[in-house]
């Protein structure tokens, strides 16, 4: 019986981790939305598609959330690296498009 319990506890726990996800998930195609604006803009007024400074500054606040809350900075900047890298890509699609 105890087994059990704890089987449905697990289940609560990773139904609650789908719902995280969830809601990650929905937030990273909102980011990719707003970047792609951004990615529209920088060509119509003919700006780089890369920004390092941005960047920068993006690095460094991440840092400073992460330790905030707890988490591994190394790891949060891997993951906002391919998100950026992907948002550079598409930026410079975006440039070469008529």
């Amino acid at each position: 019986m105890k087994n059990l319990s704890a089987q449905q506890n697990l289940k609560r726990l990773r139904e609650q981790i789908d719902k995280v996800d969830q809601k990650l998930l929905k937030l990273l195609a909102e980011r990719f939305k707003i970047t792609q604006k951004v990615g529209e803009y920088k060509k119509k007024y003919k700006l780089p598609p890369e920004d390092k400074k941005r960047e920068r500054e993006i690095f460094q606040k991440l840092d400073l959330l992460s330790k905030k809350l707890g988490l591994d900075a190394g790891l949060v900047k891997e993951i906002f690296r391919l998100i950026i890298k992907n948002v550079k890509k598409r930026h410079k699609k975006i440039q070469k498009e008529r």
